[in-house]
């Protein structure tokens, strides 16, 4: 290895762990964007995405996809309604037992339906999303959503270790 090697090489490694390299100036802003609640069109959006996904599960044209963001959606309403007290986390867990009931179904015979227990409830759980949506921030969201992939890893975990015993 010559010395003009050597000298590119360091130059390499240094530039690769240089703590002071150039900032991106939209990531100063991320915990302020991530802190405001939802503007108007930001909470139509995500609302209107839940909605149609239960629209198409209800009319036998969901995907899995549609299933997982209703199922998510229902996860981390769950989460936000639970400090609300035991009316709001009643409604969500209500709405989940005929979510879980629709993948039953599923499971069983290979097309998403609803039933009128997930007729009655599960409209009732995305009102009480959207209002969610409506007052709350990404933050809040994403904060949810991290809880609700916890709770899923412990569940896991417990079910793997009864199966081993």
């Amino acid at each position: 290895m010559n010395r003009a090697q050597r000298r590119a090489s360091t130059f390499k490694r240094a530039q690769r762990w240089d703590r002071n390299a150039r900032v991106e100036p939209s990531s100063v802003l991320t915990p302020i964007l991530m802190s405001r609640t939802f503007d108007e069109d930001e909470a139509a959006k995500i609302s209107v995405d839940t909605r149609l996904a239960w629209h198409r599960l209800t009319h036998g044209e969901g995907t899995e996809p549609d299933f997982d963001l209703l199922a998510n959606s229902s996860n981390v309403c769950l989460v936000l309604a639970e400090p609300l007290g035991e009316l709001a986390a009643e409604t969500v867990l209500r709405a989940q037992d005929a979510i879980r009931s629709m993948q039953a179904r599923y499971l069983r015979t290979g097309r998403f339906g609803a039933d009128a227990a997930a007729l009655a409830t599960v409209p009732e759980m995305l009102d009480l999303y959207d209002q969610f949506l409506a007052h709350g921030s990404p933050k809040v969201m994403t904060d949810a959503l991290e809880v609700t992939v916890k709770r899923m890893r412990m569940q896991q975990q417990q079910e793997s270790s009864h199966a081993s015993n």
